[in-house]
């Protein structure tokens, strides 16, 4: 009941927080009337050179002259440029998933909750069947993992500071270590329960490397990306959905973790499933480091 409580409690203050978040668009009706009145309170529809020069040529002949002009203005609009150009433009999921940035930290997303829902999914099992830990005992030894990610502001801290990539390569290439040394837990005894700890204590510190940087990479590539081409996903922006395709990643990898964890330990061992997961978290580092991606090309010259 206690578990069920405190996942209520926390969708009931994720929607309260979604209720009081103010968006971009409708915070920009609550600007203040100084900000859209122009100085000289003609809305940008007059001028006031143009409202005197008016007054002056008011005559009694200026209505006749009026209705003598013949209408020029075509009864029937032509097809706009906007609407023309809409016609052959991509839908913008697709613009998404054809910026290799964007693919490379949606799979930096993916290799992180991937490790984290595996060990959710064999790592209780195995302290049970290995040290004969009750509930308890299983549920407080992710207490390793989670306590680290506390450090997830400073590390935010440096990637705005020195940029997302190195540090992303970073966090995949030092998760890899850690895991495939789990393979030495094989036996029941304090070191070993020692070492269990300890290194997940060391995935902990190393995945939250990979979250923050990634994160952030994928709002710059968005943000980027409009710069250059105002029009290339609409006045709605494509934030919305770059984070659905990043909330895709993470819901495919909370599948992919514990799915593939288990069926490696269950046909091969723990041994084999730790080093599957070490090599799969360095994978994380190759889109990131390449001469591409995360952060901006690697050979792009900074100004």
């Amino acid at each position: 009941m206690a578990v069920f409580a405190m996942a209520l409690s926390l969708i009931v203050v994720d929607i309260i927080m979604r209720l009081i978040m103010i968006e971009k668009k409708s915070a920009a009706k609550y600007k203040s009337i100084e900000e859209v009145t122009p100085a000289n309170g003609f809305y940008g529809t007059f001028t006031s050179e143009q409202d005197a020069g008016d007054e002056q040529n008011i005559g009694p002949a200026s209505p006749v002259k009026r209705q003598q002009e013949p209408d020029k203005a075509p009864l029937l609009p032509g097809p706009s440029k906007d609407s023309s150009r809409k016609k052959g433009k991509m839908p913008t999921i697709l613009v998404l998933l054809g910026m290799p940035r964007l693919l490379a930290a949606i799979y930096g997303i993916f290799v992180n909750v991937s490790i984290l829902a595996a060990f959710d999914g064999v790592l209780p099992l195995y302290v049970k069947r290995l040290f004969d830990w009750n509930s308890l005992n299983a549920g407080l030894i992710f207490l390793c993992l989670a306590i680290p990610a506390l450090t997830g502001p400073l590390v935010g801290k440096l990637s705005d500071k020195t940029g997302p990539r190195w540090i992303a390569v970073a966090g995949c290439s030092l998760t890899a270590p850690p895991l495939i040394l789990l393979r030495l837990v094989a036996h029941d005894s304090m070191e070993q329960k020692i070492l269990l700890c300890g290194l997940l204590v060391c995935c902990g510190f190393t995945l939250i490397l990979i979250v923050s940087p990634v994160a952030a990479d994928l709002s710059a590539v968005v943000e980027e990306k409009e710069k250059a081409d105002p029009d290339a996903f609409g006045p709605g922006g494509a934030y919305g959905q770059a984070f659905a395709l990043f909330n895709c990643s993470m819901a495919a990898a909370t599948l992919f973790g514990p799915v593939v964890a288990g069926a490696l330990v269950e046909a091969y061992g723990w041994g084999v499933m730790t080093a599957a997961m070490g090599v799969f978290a360095f994978s994380g580092a190759i889109p990131a480091m390449q001469f591409f991606y995360t952060g901006g090309w690697v050979f792009e010259k900074r100004t």
